[in-house]
Parts: structure tokens; sequence; C-alpha cells
């Protein structure tokens, strides 16, 4: 699981440096959900060895957790509110698509990787 934690330490840090800025400027920074989405199982698949595919799926799931998480702590406190660049939809559903988006690509790239 040492690929894991190390992953999703660089995933906590990248969503502090999503949020942080976020709380301070309230501006909303549209790609930093895909960056994190997608941190976490990049992070896993590019490690010395070749991960299990249980530990991919674990990772991808473990970006969309935690972009989501950060999603809702800042649409919960109102850091969310603001245009979208989506044809349609707000701030918070660009940054729940692009939560789950990021992981998905994340995932896919890392699954790509082969020996």
């Amino acid at each position: 699981m040492q690929p894991l934690w190390r992953s999703a330490s660089f995933g906590v840090i990248l969503a502090a440096a999503w949020a942080v800025p976020s709380f301070i400027t309230g501006n909303v920074y549209h790609f930093a959900p895909l960056l994190v989405g997608a941190v976490v199982p990049l992070g896993v698949a590019i490690g010395p060895r070749l991960p299990a595919t249980a530990l991919r799926l674990a990772s991808a799931a473990a970006g969309a957790i935690l972009a989501l998480a950060t999603t809702g702590l800042l649409a919960v406190t109102g850091h969310l509110d603001g245009p979208s660049i989506l044809p349609t939809g707000s701030a918070l559903t660009e940054a729940v698509t692009f939560s789950l988006a990021g992981a998905a690509i994340g995932l896919v790239l890392g699954l790509a990787r082969r020996r």
C-alpha cells in the first residue's frame, strides 16, 4: 500500500493548493478538481513497480473521493459560487464532473502502463 499512501499525500497537497487560494481569494479554479482526481491514480501507476489492477482501481476511487470531498467543502462554504466553463450547469456541477473525469482519466492512463 506504500504507493497509494504516497500518491494520496500528493493528492491532499494538491487539494490544499486548490482550497486555500479559493478561501483567500474567492476565485473558482476550474481545472483543479480534474488535477486532484487524476494525481492519485497517476502517482500509483508511475511507481517503480507495476501495481496490481486492484490497487489502480483503489487509487482512482481515492482520487475521486478526495476531489469530491474538497468540492463539497468549497460548496458548503460558498466558495464555488461563480460561473462555469461548461455550457450548462453551475460551478458545483463543473467541479463534480471534473473530479470524476480526472479520476477516470488517471485510471485509464494508469491502466495503459505496461512494463
